[in-house]
């Protein structure tokens, strides 16, 4: 006759305090320790170009770290041996030193620069000489030697083609320091993906030995006449199915790790255990410090604003092209025929009676316009996506508290209760099975849920910027007015 429950055979056995261990070097979160002091989370700060903060507030490097250098003057970093425990402060130093898109980023900047400089340079003179009347009286007729011819750029359009395109490099660096924070970003949300993978598999791994024990237990049980032959299918099931789970989750892990390591820009970067916490270790994140702080950093927001000053410039600038430009003229020369020698001058300019140029101020204008409505559009789309990312995490860290403070203390206690029970032969070992399996599937979801909360929080914390190996754009896009052979 048999005492137990016939589901309760398939559950996993190993000892309580193997099942603890879930990460590679990662806190055990089973059973649960004693409530960390809530600590501040260290941020590494960065400003914009201009007036607008473009704060890099994202999860933890070193506290305050220094600007760091263009992507382009970078030294490539040592990669890490094989084996070797990596911090989250050494990813982030490889990644800013090898991921291309920072490259392509600080290039926008130089191409804006070099822009500047040529759309504030004057005209070339033109020389020349010139022969006229040739064979008159059969004479060489008259010929100038020397002429020089200049135009002279009026109305100051020279010192604001060069603003114009000053403030387009200032774009560029408010997107090259939107790119370092979705590196950045990027790769903390990878970092903490890898550390729950690696967790994940060492506690599959307990879930497979706990799931091939209870088969030898429904076994023995079978030979005692305590368990049926379905009894003991259904257990080798139970480890077929577990056995295979623990070569998914080490397929994950290189998956995972294979994303961590293209973000860093090394793609052969060897795996190696990660060293870190997924649980919650700081206050939790207000809504309306968190969105105060999106709406005066965000260096999305600081590029609309930017924009608007560009278009500004444009406009002026546009408007000041038909006020002509003056062209001087001079040169010396000899006549042969009267024998006698020349010179000549010349001033000519343009009369803007029809072309004054209008049609581009109106698309200026319009272009003015667009970008100032474009500052309210992004303000709204901040606060949008701002409410969607802040409800995960809200959701995701009280979840995961409650995991931590609730759920798996008590199932580690009454995984206990069932090991003392046993002990003193008032349980049968299938219910410590139970109890144990329990547990380890209760942390897998607890692992989730920090998977979930940290992914979260990454991108509250990192200004809603977090895809790192999205090429930036091109600050100047094709087609507009700025978008011309020779800039004006």
């Amino acid at each position: 006759m048999r005492t137990f429950a016939p589901a309760r055979v398939f559950a996993l056995g190993v000892s309580l305090s193997a099942a603890g261990g879930f990460g590679c070097q990662t806190p055990n979160p089973l059973p649960p320790a004693p409530r960390p002091p809530l600590t501040a989370v260290p941020v590494a700060g960065m400003k914009a170009p201009g007036a607008v903060q473009a704060a890099a507030a994202v999860i933890p490097a070193a506290a305050l770290q220094p600007e760091a250098p263009a992507p382009s003057s970078l030294p490539a970093l040592a990669t890490p041996a094989a084996g070797t425990p990596l911090t989250l402060e050494a990813l982030e130093q490889l990644a800013l030193a090898n991921n291309p898109t920072l490259v392509q980023a600080a290039t926008y900047i130089d191409a804006a620069r070099g822009k500047a400089l040529q759309a504030g340079l004057p005209f070339n003179p033109t020389a020349s000489i010139t022969g006229e009347q040739i064979n008159a009286g059969r004479t060489a007729g008259e010929w100038t030697f020397f002429s020089l011819q200049q135009q002279i750029v009026s109305g100051g359009k020279l010192r604001l083609s060069r603003l114009k395109y000053e403030q387009e490099a200032e774009l560029a660096e408010v997107q090259a320091q939107a790119q370092r924070l979705k590196v950045v970003n990027g790769l903390t949300a990878a970092y903490f993906e890898v550390l729950a993978a690696q967790r994940s598999v060492e506690n599959h791994k307990r879930l497979a030995e706990n799931a091939a024990e209870a088969a030898k237990v429904t076994q023995q049980l079978l030979n005692l006449g305590q368990a049926n032959q379905q009894d003991l299918l259904q257990a080798e099931v139970e480890a077929s199915q577990a056995a295979v789970a623990v070569r998914t989750t080490e397929a994950r892990l290189r998956q995972d790790w294979t994303h961590l390591a293209t973000l860093v820009g090394v793609p052969d970067l060897p795996q190696q255990p990660l060293v870190g916490r997924l649980e919650p270790d700081g206050p939790a994140l207000a809504w309306d410090d968190s969105l105060a702080r999106l709406l005066q950093d965000s260096p999305e927001l600081a590029f609309a604003v930017t924009k608007v000053r560009q278009d500004q410039t444009q406009l002026q600038r546009e408007r000041r092209e038909p006020i002509p430009n003056v062209t001087v003229r001079g040169g010396v020369g000899y006549n042969y025929e009267t024998r006698n020698p020349t010179a000549e001058v010349g001033l000519s300019l343009p009369l803007p009676l029809y072309d004054r140029n209008q049609g581009t101020v109106r698309q200026a204008a319009a272009d003015l316009a667009r970008s100032q409505a474009e500052v309210a559009r992004v303000q709204l789309d901040l606060r949008r996506r701002f409410a969607d990312a802040f409800t995960r995490y809200q959701t995701a860290r009280a979840e995961a508290e409650n995991f931590r403070d609730q759920v798996m203390p008590k199932a580690g206690k009454a995984a206990e209760l069932y090991e003392e029970q046993f002990k003193n032969r008032r349980a049968a070992f299938p219910q410590v099975l139970v109890a144990r399996r329990t547990v380890l599937q209760l942390n897998e979801e607890y692992n989730r849920s920090l998977v979930q909360y940290r992914r979260a929080e990454v991108e509250v914390r990192g200004l809603l910027l977090v895809d790192g190996l999205t090429a930036p754009s091109n600050p100047t896009p094709p087609g507009h007015i700025n978008a011309t052979p020779k800039p004006r």
